[in-house]
């Protein structure tokens, strides 16, 4: 076999992948990730006057009317297991 023919046959493997370190996110001390307020927390989230806010934004006001009879579209035909008389 000569030089050229072991060459095209010769698989060439990658060098491995290497993974940085991972670091523990430090919670004794972070900003919050809405106002910027530096805070500590057991997890990562906002800070509680963020948390507030937010639920107060976010907060669904009741109307009092009650939710409309489902109707199906006319497209929809009903199962025939469900017409079926006994």
């Amino acid at each position: 076999m000569s030089t050229a023919d072991k060459s095209a046959t010769e698989v060439v493997k990658p060098a491995p992948t290497v993974f940085p370190e991972r670091t523990q996110f430090d919670l004794s001390s972070y900003p919050c990730p809405r106002c910027e307020k530096t805070m500590a927390a057991d997890s990562y989230a906002p800070c509680q006057d963020c948390i507030a806010e937010l639920k107060a934004s976010q907060q669904g006001e009741a109307t009092g009317e009650a939710a409309a009879a489902y109707e199906p579209k006319m497209n929809v035909t009903p199962n025939a297991v469900a017409l079926k008389d006994d």
